[in-house]
């Protein structure tokens, strides 16, 4: 990326932008369908049962509660021909949830679906492992027009539904970092605003349930293999479905365990009390009596650090044997959180994992440094563990057959050879192409999000030994190319707001209304030229490039100070920047490049809040019991 050009007296370029040869001009959205064409039917309950479960989630908004039972007895009485919402059970929380969500959203899919052929030997187009919310971001960046009665989708419940728990009820990011694309969230909000996991959740499971032609709900899909140039995916109890290209978001394997749980010479009398960090966020932390914990873990385990310290659990040790990275607009380090007086009063830093070891104590639990033979901990409830987890394709019982990779000893690192992220990648120049996932040597096999994070490659040293390897989050100069066009609270490719952009650039995604808005915060290259060619056709290309080098400058550079994005104030600021200048450009006088590139960027700086702030102003927003 090309520095913002100095303050410069040379004549202004030419009035008139050079044609845009970038993305494809995206077309008008398609008419939504109201919520009264969808047929429904309702399982162990009745209409009035399914309203106080819908209420109860919180989805849809109090004034329009009292409506509830009328649009519900709309959707039953819909007909054969209207669209078919589908079977919900009252006592399923993710169906509830779903049917609540759609409800507030007042929409459906613009087109009706075709029913989906369930004939054995039917070779899918697109098939896609997964159903959570990697699965959603793909298939919302095929577009409107992409027929989806050739794909199929095979997945379990979102884990944000219920898996990872609600002792913790949001995820750390805003609807402007994690959003579906297609809705181009633009407006800036703090962490006051954070994304409750249940809505994300719902919101991820109707695009799937709403868009594809099949979906096949199983989370257990045990192989995938590849013969003349069609995949079987086998699954649930040996059932095949098979396409001609897959998508692999099937997220993170099993999580990693304590060699107390791992290996049974290790057992131990009360291995029961060694949980894993969802399974307290789901079932224990809300438990009385509070306990004593241990929670195993950085990152990996912070949130089970948070829920305990919320909820008024002892943690004796947090156990780490890296550092938390902190990022800079979350909640965790200010109350009722404040988890850096746990690290600094609790932690315990180690090396390896061999040198911790749990062991019964009474009925209870004790951990050992096994280093200095030391009892660390005595009388535990609980030891919690986040350790991170298994890569499904190439660990364990591996998903991956050799087939896929079609000759190759690893899957291919998938980059952006478009300039996306940055400039057009040169022989020379090759670390500027961002990391966006995996594939076989045809293409035809993709591996995106989380899972990406995990994908293990095998190379061999000189003296003969297999290394195995992960890609490198923090170092990794194609994992920084990326980075450095969100906003700041993005660690690691494994990360929702990561994820979206890289599934973005794979499918050359443009939403439609980008020619009305932009967020300036997330949107790449592409998006930016697009928006300011639609919106501001009259404003020369060298003044589009400087601007757009300046919004990529400021928010990569400050990213400690801008952790959810541009300010609504710097927002503003830009537009009006931009509308500006294009009426200058319309009437043959403009300003000078330089000039303008260099007082917007003090603008820019002037409004940017001190580190820490947005954190504080949001949280100032939310009642105690909601943070």
């Amino acid at each position: 990326m090309a520095a913002v050009p100095a303050k410069t007296n040379a004549t202004p370029a030419p009035l008139r932008a050079p044609a845009y040869a970038g993305p494809p001009f995206p077309q008008p959205g398609l008419p939504t369908r109201q919520i009264v064409q969808a047929r429904l039917t309702i399982k162990n309950g009745s209409p009035q049962d399914l309203v106080k479960a819908i209420e109860k989630t919180g989805l849809v908004r109090p004034n329009r509660v009292h409506r509830l039972p009328i649009e519900i007895g709309h959707m039953i009485r819909s007909t054969d021909k209207d669209e078919q919402f589908g079977e919900v059970d009252v006592g399923n929380a993710q169906q509830v949830a779903l049917v609540a969500y759609r409800l507030a959203q007042h929409r459906f899919t613009p087109r009706s679906v075709a029913a989906p052929s369930r004939n054995p030997n039917r070779v899918y187009k697109l098939a896609i492992v997964g159903a959570g919310s990697t699965a959603a971001y793909y298939i919302n960046t095929l577009g409107p027009a992409y027929d989806h009665s050739h794909t199929v989708v095979i997945g379990g419940n979102n884990p944000w539904m219920s898996a990872r728990g609600h002792g913790i009820s949001y995820i750390n990011h805003t609807e402007r970092q994690i959003a579906m694309p297609s809705e181009n969230v633009t407006e800036h909000g703090g962490n006051e605003s954070f994304v409750k996991r249940r809505a994300f959740a719902a919101a991820s499971d109707q695009v799937i349930r709403s868009t594809t032609g099949r979906w096949i709900h199983s989370g257990n899909v045990t192989n995938i293999r590849m013969l003349a140039n069609v995949y079987t995916i086998t699954y649930g109890n040996g059932q095949t479905v098979r396409a001609t290209e897959v998508i692999f978001a099937g997220g993170g394997g099993a999580l990693r365990k304590p060699a107390e749980l791992s290996d049974d010479s290790k057992a131990i009398r009360n291995g029961a009390r060694i949980i894993d960090m969802n399974t307290f966020i789901r079932r224990k932390v809300r438990q009385r009596p509070r306990g004593r914990v241990v929670v195993w873990g950085s990152n990996a385990a912070i949130d089970a650090v948070a829920a305990a310290k919320r909820f008024g659990w002892t943690i004796v040790k947090w156990l780490y044997n890296a550092d938390p990275a902190w990022l800079p607009g979350s909640r965790y380090k200010s109350k009722p959180y404040r988890l850096q007086e746990v690290q600094r009063d609790s932690s315990h830093s180690y090396k390896g994992r061999n040198d911790i070891k749990i062991e019964d104590c009474g009925r209870k639990l004790q951990v050992r440094d096994t280093v200095n033979n030391v009892v660390i901990a005595a009388n535990i409830d609980y030891v919690v563990y986040g350790l991170g987890t298994d890569d499904l394709l190439t660990d364990g019982a591996p998903v991956m057959d050799a087939s896929v990779l079609d000759g190759d000893r690893n899957l291919r690192p998938m980059l952006d050879d478009a300039g996306i992220f940055g400039d057009m990648p040169t022989p020379e120049n090759d670390s500027n192409r961002a990391f966006l996932g995996w594939q076989n040597k045809a293409g035809t096999f993709k591996v995106v999000g989380l899972a990406a994070e995990n994908y293990t490659t095998t190379t061999t040293t000189r003296d003969g030994k297999d290394v195995k390897n992960r890609i490198n989050s923090k170092d990794d100069p194609r994992v920084l190319a990326l980075k450095n066009w969100v906003s700041g609270d993005v660690a690691t490719v494994g990360q929702l707001t990561y994820i979206r952009s890289a599934v973005r650039a794979v499918n050359n995604y443009v939403p439609p209304s980008i020619v009305d808005r932009v967020d300036y915060s997330h949107a790449d290259r592409n998006q930016l030229r697009v928006h300011l060619q639609a919106k501001y056709p009259s404003l020369p290309e060298a003044y589009a490039q400087g601007f757009i080098a300046l919004v990529h400058t400021v928010r990569s550079g400050y990213s400690a100070r801008l952790p959810h994005g541009f300010t609504a104030q710097q927002t503003n600021f830009l537009d009006q920047q931009l509308a500006a200048k294009h009426l200058q450009a319309k009437r043959g006088k403009i300003s000078t490049l330089g000039a303008w590139l260099h007082w917007m960027r003090n603008q820019l700086l002037r409004m940017m809040p001190n580190e820490g702030a947005e954190v504080s102003r949001g949280l100032a927003k939310l009642p105690r019991k909601q943070r």
